[in-house]
């Protein structure tokens, strides 16, 4: 029961005393190695409480330039203590998880325990301790993002103690093969229907800011649904600021979800809702705003496209019109026409300035479901014609591709 009761506890990094006292014994020398220390120091001068000295070695300070922010000196000591008084298993922080290995040139456990001297029992004993862990309260999911290089992506996240904490892991490989790695780690925060991952990775030996996502959940439990849709911000691996959405989608163990990274293929109606679902945000600071982007010089154009208009599209002998609008400085298409709603519109200027594309959805009484209109006339961009001619392409209520002539006239409201 005793053994139950710790795979409760959460967020904690589970040692058995083997592991800890070899832990602890390696921190203990290479702080005096990195110091030249050959003499024994007392524990408060050491673990950096009580009265000591703060112009003297300590760890405490080794590890605060790790962290780069407080660090509790007589935490470690405090878990030698347990170790002495006889606890077979020794629980570790999140944060400090990471911290003491950290410190002693590790990423984690693992590769602590790949080079620790430690009979091959005992790390046995070790990762059957981990296994046992993972395996409560521990959900398992793999996101699907549209990333770097206009590709879509796969990652590694495992949810641990009751959705209390996060690790997450994405792998790249360059044309030449290499593979990169970044690993996440971080604090799950509930707040009304919505789950925040907060996360944090290790550059080196120092802990910086990670991405940042946000999760609908509802009523329910996260558990209880196999899919998760939100949204992520942070730094890609070309360093560029992005945000975007995210899907995560839940597996039964960590075997399944390596299986489903290590597969090139997307499930399509993943990939469909996230293509192109992607922000970048520039790199430099412009004085300027013309400077902005590419388009920026050509702001004035979209400006003088609002307004309401009749717009009539030409196909062959036959001949329709619907009202529209274009909103002021929102630039949203609207239906003025009460049986009719428009959807999924944009409005932008191509080609530097010379061609308005409006493009939209039509749903009601009306023969188009759905068009494309580009109009090649500078003075109508500029505001000063009534009335231009274009082309259009679009779909009919029959699913036909249809195309033709388009004429735009400025009507009042």
């Amino acid at each position: 029961m005793e053994n139950g009761k710790l795979y409760r506890e959460s967020d904690t990094l589970l040692l058995t005393k083997e592991t800890f006292e070899a832990l602890y014994s390696s921190l203990i020398e290479t702080f005096r190695k990195k110091h030249n220390l050959a003499n024994h120091q007392k524990n408060s001068q050491l673990f950096g409480f009580g009265n000591y000295r703060n112009e003297l070695p300590s760890l405490k300070h080794d590890l605060e330039l790790i962290m780069r922010g407080y660090v509790n000196g007589k935490y470690l000591y405090n878990k030698k203590r347990e170790l002495d008084y006889g606890k077979p298993i020794i629980k570790l922080s999140r944060e400090y998880k990471y911290l003491f290995f950290n410190y002693l040139g590790f990423k984690d456990l693992q590769e602590f325990l790949q080079t620790s001297h430690l009979a091959q029992e005992q790390k046995s004993k070790q990762l059957e301790l981990l296994d046992q862990r993972e395996t409560y309260n521990t959900s398992f999911y793999v996101s699907y993002y549209f990333g770097e290089d206009n590709k879509m992506c796969k990652g590694v996240v495992i949810i641990n103690n009751q959705w209390k904490s996060i690790e997450m892991k994405y792998i790249y490989k360059d044309e030449e093969g290499l593979v990169s790695t970044y690993e996440f780690f971080g604090n799950i925060v509930h707040s009304d229907n919505f789950v925040n991952f907060d996360t944090k990775y290790f550059n080196g030996t120092k802990k910086k800011e990670g991405a940042k996502f946000i999760f609908f959940v509802g009523k329910s439990s996260p558990n209880e649904r196999d899919y998760l849709i939100g949204t992520y911000s942070g730094f890609d691996k070309y360093d560029q600021t992005i945000a975007g959405k995210m899907i995560l989608k839940k597996y039964k163990n960590k075997i399944e979800v390596q299986e489903e990274v290590a597969n090139k293929h997307f499930d399509p109606i993943i990939s469909q809702e996230l293509i192109k679902g992607r922000f970048i945000v520039g790199s430099n600071i412009r004085k300027n705003p013309q400077l902005f982007s590419k388009k920026s010089p050509y702001s004035q154009a979209l400006f003088n496209s609002a307004g309401n208009y009749l717009a009539y599209f030409i196909m062959g002998d036959k001949s329709i019109s619907i009202k529209i609008e274009i909103e002021n400085e929102h630039y949203n298409i609207l239906s003025t026409e009460d049986s009719i709603i428009i959807e999924d519109d944009s409005v932008s200027i191509l080609n530097k300035g010379q061609i308005l594309n409006l493009d939209f959805a039509i749903t009601g009484m009306f023969y188009l479901q759905k068009v494309s209109i580009y109009i090649k006339k500078n003075n109508f961009a500029n505001g000063n014609s009534e009335e231009e001619e274009g082309n259009f392409t679009g779909i009919d209520v029959n699913n036909n591709l249809i195309s033709g002539t388009t004429v735009l006239k400025r009507i009042s409201a």
